[in-house]
């Protein structure tokens, strides 16, 4: 009996080679399928209204810092008339797709929030240094506009 020692497969260097191109492709779609990198950077708060008026803005000013899959930002969070305003933190996951921002809280100052999802308006300027998010609440409208610091 005689054994044959012929391959019946792409030789080892031909295998490795479609091995790593489609490692590449696949890195390449992942990548291509993650968040719009638009959104991706830290930036600040640079103007607020509400019902189209002018809201003056608290120091430091708030900051909110996109990944590729989260978001974290800073706010003011106002108890009462009576006591000053605080600075607080949230954090979770987002997607932003057409214009449309969905931000799913994971960890916040106000325990209320965790689990919540709010979805809102952006749209991001030409050179991708600003962006406007209009949030719609029924009776009421909130615009911010943040700018790029980072």
């Amino acid at each position: 009996m005689r054994l044959s020692t012929q391959s019946i497969g792409p030789p080892i260097a031909e295998s490795n080679t479609m091995r790593r191109a489609l490692f590449a492709v696949l890195c390449f779609i992942a990548t291509a399928a993650s968040a719009d990198s638009a959104l991706q950077g830290a930036w600040e708060i640079a103007s607020t209204t509400y019902d189209d008026e002018v809201i003056t803005l608290r120091e430091p000013r708030q900051i909110k810092i996109f990944t590729a899959e989260r978001v974290i930002y800073t706010y003011y969070y106002e108890v009462s008339e009576q006591l000053p305003h605080y600075l607080s933190v949230g954090h979770g996951t987002y997607s932003y797709e057409d214009e449309l921002l969905r931000e799913t809280i994971v960890n916040h100052s106000n325990p209320n929030l965790i689990d919540q999802s709010f979805e809102v308006t952006v749209s991001v300027s030409e050179d991708e240094n600003s962006f406007t998010q209009v949030v719609d609440l029924g009776k009421y409208v909130l615009r911010e506009t943040w700018t790029r610091i980072e």
